[in-house]
């Protein structure tokens, strides 16, 4: 496949209004439209044709994780100047590659049905938020709204720390540096050490993937900036214990208690199918420290978390099925879409008594 062929088959997703493009070896390439797979071109897709397309889109660093995790995701520049995140994946000695455009305007907390909670959390004026989610759960996208709401603060002096720039946010009333691991900054680590001798305030880190960067972020956080950083988890309870596993297990308790100190909050998002109309909507669970949650993570007791969060809902806190419970009281998703999602189906359908502090 060469380059004028993936042109063709973006220009279709746009005029279709596809969410993205899966290129998978033995199959014709297909265009994810709502909830269904539509294929035009019946010519399936060779292994040769996507390491033809991932030779230019791929450097060495990008190879590196390609075969430390099995996945990377790039930005890749259409000739139309639209910009689309690619996620290269290999499974079988095969590469997979599916691509999603990016939003030329960057998005808004408010356009995004996320919970009030995530916009308070832009007020803080120290600590380290974590904002969980796998691809396609719409991390990025929060992230980015979160620097967007951040950059109308003119008390602001913001640095983002990204593996690829996918928004562009214009000059705002804050101060606000955007820079590319491999760009501006040799590494996530060294990246949010030069923010901090900038004197930012803010440091948002697109994504946390190892001890480095991870103690960056903490030290970043104990001196007084805010910090939010992208987590690779599903759930809260995955990100919290993936972040310790970043350290030998002899350093864990040490790992655990500085960042039961740094953590302000935590979300973890998915994305659901609306009931009513096209597009998706975001489930999110939701910390917010206090200090049974900082015993919790320090004693490595993370199984009680989604007990406290059930608990403190008052506070701001809440787990999936309390999101999903919302969700479908507002007819936001379906019943069927919402227990597919659930943890328990009787928590979700309002079956189990208020549980109180």
């Amino acid at each position: 496949m060469d380059t004028k062929r993936l042109e063709d088959l973006l220009a279709a997703m746009t005029r279709v209004g596809a969410s993205a493009l899966h290129l998978v070896p033995g199959r014709p390439p297909a265009l994810r439209v709502q909830r269904r797979f539509v294929t035009g071109d019946e010519t399936p897709v060779q292994s040769s044709d996507i390491d033809e397309l991932t030779r230019d889109m791929l450097f060495s660093d990008h190879r590196a994780q390609l075969a430390l995790r099995g996945h990377v995701e790039v930005l890749y520049v259409a000739r139309n100047r639209r910009r689309y995140r690619a996620m290269v994946a290999v499974a079988g000695g095969q590469s997979s590659l599916v691509l999603r455009q990016v939003p030329e305007v960057p998005p808004q907390l408010a356009a995004l049905d996320l919970p009030e909670q995530v916009a308070a959390m832009t007020r803080s004026r120290s600590g380290l938020v974590a904002v969980a989610g796998f691809f396609g759960s719409g991390k990025s996208t929060t992230l980015a709204a979160i620097v967007e709401a951040l950059n109308q603060d003119p008390s602001r002096h913001i640095v983002t720390i990204e593996d690829s720039i996918q928004f562009v946010h214009q000059n705002g009333s804050a101060l606000l540096h955007q820079r590319e691991v491999g760009t501006h900054v040799a590494s996530a680590a060294d990246g949010i050490r030069q923010a901090m001798a900038s004197g930012a305030d803010v440091i948002v880190v697109g994504a946390v993937e190892d001890a480095r960067s991870l103690a960056a972020a903490i030290a970043a956080a104990e001196s007084g900036c805010l910090v939010f950083v992208g987590v690779e988890a599903g759930s809260i309870v995955g990100a919290i214990s993936g972040l310790a596993g970043m350290v030998p297990i002899e350093e864990r308790p040490r790992l655990r208690t500085r960042l039961s100190r740094a953590l302000r909050a935590c979300i973890a998002q998915s994305l659901l199918h609306r009931s009513h109309k096209g597009g998706r909507i975001p489930v999110v669970e939701v910390l917010i420290s206090n200090a049974a949650v900082r015993a919790a993570i320090r004693k490595g007791s993370l199984q009680d978390l989604p007990t406290i969060m059930q608990r403190c809902r008052g506070l701001g806190m809440q787990t999936t099925d309390l999101a999903l419970r919302s969700l479908l009281a507002r007819h936001l998703v379906t019943q069927d879409e919402a227990l597919l999602h659930a943890s328990s189906r009787e928590e979700v359908l309002g079956r189990t008594p208020a549980v109180t502090r």
